[in-house]
Formats: structure tokens, sequence, C-alpha cells
């Protein structure tokens, strides 16, 4: 190339070098988180992950029962960038404790109130926790501790509950859900994410209607097209799913704004003189009660209508489940083989939990199923029959009355399981 010509080209050239220089290296926007340790009152030291930021914000986020998520990483990182610096502890694993959910629903609130008191007083911040599932229970308990600590000041904003679980325990398949006492003695204002195919959707009112009995401004937003857990997915989440994701650091800045704006009490709400009972139990457990609601009808997969009156005069085994339940499917080659055994004057009747007749279907091509499928869109159903645990079942007699209900699945064809539903079928009716 001639001389002269490659010269034309160097004030060029300078320019987009200039340009390159200016451009910030890969990652350069992204916070570098770091750790610390707090101590409680107890003893306990508990590691907190750190992303720093410059706002007047700070959200102290409670890991899950199974532990920290690959989006938990992602997450502080946006929010930082969102101006929220963002604590993220686990307080299973400070507590040297199994993660199980009695482990989870043990812990009290006193690690959770020295992050509060520790999250202000290095930052100057205000604090807002976050929590999901069953750690709710233990954000609630943090935000009560807080408060009977005496702090000076409301620093202290509330906190952003994802699909809270703040039930007692699971109880037994068809009786009411009871929740902890701390559910009633709240006074801080909470923000409620409740995905649209959560299996508390339908008992919504019934939490509001307790967390508001201690004085608590709760707002709700729903979040479409994905049920409990829905970022928390640690193998091929749905698209859905992605994106709802995708929204959270969003709604978390959202629900920092919202419960700043409504009075913060100091003074602690008293819990409850009586503690709630709950009916509990595992595996098939006798019952003999009414049906717990009327008849419905429902269609099957390939969309024809069914009523569970369609079945009346027979022994029927009324199940809940969902194809994304591994339990639910381990249970199924069992009742194939129950029903073959039973045979005449025994039925079974599958409800589907919030999935599409095309997913059912496909599954339905790998997966045999010798029973209907009738498909409950909208869990409205599963709701009525107080379904709070995937698979539950129940045995209703020949009068439509339920005998027995399990909220786990079992081995349908077990000797001691095929007598007890003999024997109903052999009762006069």
């Amino acid at each position: 190339m001639d001389a002269r010509v490659s010269i034309r080209f160097l004030p060029r050239l300078c320019l987009l070098l200039s340009l390159l220089l200016l451009l910030p290296p890969a990652g350069a926007g992204e916070v570098e988180s770091r750790t610390l340790t707090v101590t409680d009152p107890a003893g306990v030291d508990l590691g907190v992950t750190v992303y720093p930021a410059t706002g007047d914000r700070l959200y102290l986020w409670l890991l899950p029962q199974a532990g920290e998520h690959a989006n938990h990483a992602r997450f502080g990182h946006e929010l930082a960038a969102m101006g929220v610096e963002v604590w993220q502890a686990d307080l299973l694993d400070a507590h040297f404790l199994p993660r199980t959910n009695e482990s989870m629903r043990s812990l009290d609130g006193v690690s959770v109130a020295a992050l509060l008191g520790a999250a202000h007083a290095q930052t100057g911040k205000q604090v807002m926790l976050v929590a999901s599932g069953r750690p709710a229970i233990t954000a609630l308990r943090g935000l009560r501790q807080w408060q009977e600590d005496g702090p000076e000041a409301a620093y202290v904003l509330g906190a952003a509950l994802a699909f809270p679980n703040l039930m007692v325990d699971t109880p037994v398949a068809g009786a009411p859900a009871e929740f902890v006492d701390v559910v009633r003695a709240t006074s801080l204002p909470l923000f409620l994410l409740q995905p649209a195919q959560g299996v508390y959707r339908w008992h919504l009112d019934d939490i509001l209607t307790d967390l508001r009995r201690g004085g608590s401004a709760v707002f709700v937003q729903t979040v479409p097209d994905v049920r409990d857990f829905y970022y928390l997915r640690r193998t091929d989440p749905e698209p859905e799913e992605q994106a709802a994701a995708e929204r959270l650091p969003a709604q978390l800045l959202q629900a920092g704004r919202l419960l700043a704006s409504v009075p913060r009490p100091l003074a602690a709400a008293p819990l409850p003189e009586a503690t709630r009972a709950i009916e509990v139990g595992r595996g098939l457990v006798e019952r003999d009660r009414p049906r717990p609601v009327a008849d419905f009808t429902l269609t099957d997969h390939l969309g024809d209508e069914q009523s569970l009156s369609d079945y009346d005069g027979q022994v029927v085994l009324l199940n809940f489940w969902a194809s994304w339940c591994p339990p639910c499917v381990h249970e199924i080659p069992s009742m194939n083989r129950m029903a073959g055994t039973l045979g005449e004057g025994f039925a079974i009747v599958s409800v589907n939990y919030q999935e599409s007749a095309e997913h059912i279907t496909a599954f339905m091509q790998e997966v045999q199923v010798d029973f209907p499928v009738l498909m409950d869109f909208d869990g409205r159903v599963a709701a009525d029959w107080r379904v709070f645990a995937f698979p539950s079942s129940f045995i209703l007699d020949r009068d439509g009355r339920v005998r027995y209900s399990v909220n786990s699945a079992i081995e349908w064809d077990d000797p001691d399981v095929i007598a007890t539903v003999e024997a109903l079928m052999a009762e006069p009716k």
C-alpha cells in the first residue's frame, strides 16, 4: 500500500483507539461484593455478603431454606446498581442447623434483630428485610424482636416477602391452615409478592386477616404466570419464571418506596394469648367428616367435562397433583396397580394443579396414567379442598364422605392400604 494512502487513515485510527480507551472494561459497572461478620447476643457469628451502594436504603436478605441460589448474587449486583445496598445472610448455615422445615421454623428473631441493628449502625441507612418461603416466619420474628429491643428511631421499613409460608406446619389434607403466632403480632408494614399459581393464592385473605390484626399495613402484588419459588428454580426454569425473576429487583425497589411511605411503629404488637392448635399427621390419616366442599365440575385433559358426583356410589381416591412434583409422579404407577387390583366399585379421580391440557397430554404420552385427569386451571378446587401440599389425596366412601386423607406420596398398592379401601367398599350403603 502507498505510504501516502496509509497516512490518510492515521487520524481516524487515533480517534478509534481513543474511543476504545474510554470504554469501561467488561464488568466495570458491577460492584464487588465483600463479607463481614455480625455477632448476635447469643454469640452466634452471622456471616454476611455485602453488595455496597451509595443510596440511603439497605435490603437485608435472608437466604432461603435451600441456601444461596445463583440469582441472589445477580439480584445483589442489580440492586446495588440501583443505589440499594444489599446484605445477604444464611441463618441455617450460621446456626449449624440442617436444612429442614423444622429447623427453619425453630429460628427465633434474635439473629435477625442483630443484623437489622448492625446494618443501620454501620451504614446509617434505612433497612428493609427480604425473605421468601419459610424464612418469612423468621423475618417477622426478627421485626418484632427489633421492636422489643427498644430502637430509638424507625429506621426499619418492614419486610418484602415472596410467597411466604407462614403456617405452623403442613396440616392434614382437608384441615384448615393455622399461621404462627407472630403473624397476628406484626405491626410493621409488609409487601407481599404472591405468585398467581402459588399454593396460597386463594388463602391470601386468611393471611391478610391475621397480619392486619397486629396493625400491619400490607401491600400485595400478584406475580402472573408463575408458581411459588419461581426465582429459585435450580434447573430448567420456564420462560415465564425467568421473566418474573428479571422483574424482581425493580419490584423490591418499589416495595422499599411503599413501605417508607406509611407509619412504622416502634412498639411491638402483643402476642396472642392463645396458641392455635393444628391438625397434623403423616401417611393415611383416618377421618369421618362430611366432604369439605360441594360437588365440582372440571374438564379433563381432552376437554370433556366430568363431575365428582359422576362417581357417586363408588369408593373414590381423589388425588391432587402436578407433573413438576416428583413424589406425585412417583406414586402414579402404584395408583394404576391399585385400580387394577380393586376393580369395579372403586375409582380414581385425579385433579391436576394449574398446568395446561397440552402439557398434561404430552406428559401422559410418556407416563402411563390409567385414570382420568381433571384440569384445575386456576387452583380454586384445590383451595376449596384445603390442599397445601402436593400430592394430597382423599379417600371418599360410597356416601361421598371423606374417610381418609394423606398429604404426601404413598405406595397405594401396599396391602394395608388395599385392605383399608376394601373395607370401605364392603360397607353397606
